[in-house]
């Protein structure tokens, strides 16, 4: 494909990403693909039923289409995950460094399931640090707390993707570790300089693009002291001047979806467009309502800019050649495959974390155990589901839901003297709420507390015995109800806590 070929029209779909609605090639996927030209397509959930399905979906997409397109999708792994079943598991970031190795083995077989099935460009992997602890969008999503041990695995992760010829876009640059803001519902903002930066953020971004990385997704991130004005994917401070000038990043730069609240709350489209193209992006990218209005506007917005010279051909030029080497390279089949094996489980079940007990462990045949779970709905972390699974789920025990309405006393009298231990699972432990309130009511000699996603819980609670899974995925679950039996732990924590330390092995 010769740029010189394509007409204006062709060359903004090829710098802009959308979301669909449906499950087959229907009216809004051929408005995007054959009347917009757009040359890249993300999958939700939503989009997928099963493999043959997404497979079929794929292949007349690609049909339709006049140039290649990058179809992609974020399968992070652990809670970040579209496609949740008949597919490699693939445990989330934290759990693969609490498990101690084979980041690029099990990332390069799913890469390869990936790519079976059409896709060619991953959102991930996370190249975050988590020094906040209260950070509450990344958490077990990043490999760690130390700048190293992160940037030896992200580099391991990205290249099994590479190896694969699926394109990773390491996330979110320049690092959405140390914020307490949720970009998808506020604009997170961080006050540290350049220097700061460079001593732990930066690092496994830099480490990744000098060995080589094809992708980075960047943050909406507002950092003041590079940019008072524009968040880190609108500002050409940091993508033009700092990103590809001074680190050197030659590859694809996209953005994470712009519809977030971050930026859709506070920019109106003109602004989003013309800031994210001349900021440096090569892919704009929106998800959320994806409704064909607004992805007719924001083409049309694009045009709009373009002819009033707020947006140069040079610059789009520039973008689109980017974009056409690298499909060019993406779009290679990898006939590689793995044997079918337990990997995948035996990996979650190293990653499983003891990281303190007040001789509760194991739980015997005898006990009389009871289990108190929060009332989750979450099939993915980005997706609620009607239907949801608990610990209860993989143990014969009772147990107790609780969540905002439970009378807090009236539970704790319903319980008094009646178990032996009492497994209490809790998920993202914040100050002051229901959970923390009932865990102060129960006798701490009793209670094994599991940490269904943030390591950092024991923080809140000062448990006494203490348990990290990382991912709140039946997979998870499904290992941990086994070693409170077995009691054989052997993950190591990635990060630093308050309030224990690691007794494993």
């Amino acid at each position: 494909m010769n740029i010189k070929n394509l007409t204006l029209s062709e060359k903004i779909g090829q710098m802009l990403c959308f979301a669909f609605h449906g499950t087959s090639y229907n009216e809004q996927l051929k408005l995007l693909i054959e009347e917009l030209n757009i040359g890249n397509i993300i999958y939700f959930g939503r989009n997928i039923v099963d493999l043959k399905q997404t497979k079929d979906l794929n292949k007349t997409i690609r049909a339709k289409a006049k140039y290649p397109l990058f179809i992609g999708l974020d399968q992070e792994g652990g809670m970040v995950r579209r496609i949740s079943k008949e597919i490699t598991y693939l445990p989330g970031a934290m759990s693969l460094a609490a498990a101690g190795g084979n980041v690029y083995e099990i990332t390069n077989r799913v890469a390869l399931d990936l790519k079976s099935l059409g896709f060619n460009i991953n959102y991930a992997p996370v190249a975050d640090i988590n020094n906040n602890p209260n950070n509450p969008v990344i958490n077990s999503r990043s490999y760690g707390d130390e700048p190293k041990t992160v940037s030896k695995s992200v580099i391991k992760a990205y290249r099994a993707m590479q190896d694969a010829f699926l394109l990773p876009t390491i996330k979110h640059f320049p690092g959405h570790g140390d914020t307490s803001v949720d970009s998808h519902i506020g604009l997170p903002v961080v006050d540290k300089d350049l220097d700061a930066l460079k001593k732990l953020e930066l690092i496994p971004f830099v480490d990744a693009i000098n060995s080589g990385v094809d992708g980075i997704m960047v943050s909406h991130i507002l950092y003041s002291k590079l940019d008072e004005i524009y968040p880190s994917s609108l500002s050409r401070n940091i993508l033009t001047k700092l990103l590809k000038e001074e680190l050197g990043f030659k590859g694809l730069i996209t953005t994470d979806s712009l519809t977030m609240g971050a930026i859709w709350d506070k920019f109106s489209i003109e602004e989003i467009v013309e800031k994210g193209v001349d900021a440096g992006n090569d892919i704009l990218v929106f998800c959320g309502p994806a409704t064909i209005k607004m992805q007719k506007e924001i083409v049309s917005t694009f045009h709009k800019l373009v002819s009033e010279g707020k947006i140069s051909m040079m610059r789009i030029d520039e973008s689109v050649q980017k974009i056409i080497s690298l499909k060019a390279k993406y779009n290679k089949s990898n006939n590689k495959s793995y044997p079918l094996d337990d990997l995948s489980e035996e990996l979650v079940a190293k990653s499983i974390t003891k990281v303190s007990d007040n001789s509760l462990l194991p739980i015997k045949k005898e006990d009389k155990v009871l289990i108190i779970s929060p009332e989750l709905k979450l099939e993915t972390l980005t997706k609620p589901s009607g239907e949801y699974f608990t610990l209860g789920d993989f143990l014969e025990y009772e147990e107790i839901m609780i969540n905002e309405k439970n009378n807090k006393r009236e539970l704790i009298d319903k319980i008094k003297h009646k178990y032996d231990k009492i497994i209490m699972a809790t998920y993202n432990v914040s100050k002051g709420d229901y959970q923390q309130q009932i865990f102060k009511l129960l006798d701490k000699e009793k209670v094994i507390n599991i940490a269904l996603r943030s390591p950092y819980d024991i923080n809140v609670l000062a448990s006494k015995t203490y348990i990290c899974t990382y991912d709140y995925s039946p997979e998870s679950l499904r290992a941990l109800s086994r070693k409170l039996f077995s009691n054989d732990f052997v993950g190591k924590l990635p990060i630093k806590l308050q309030g224990g330390k690691n007794e494993s092995n």
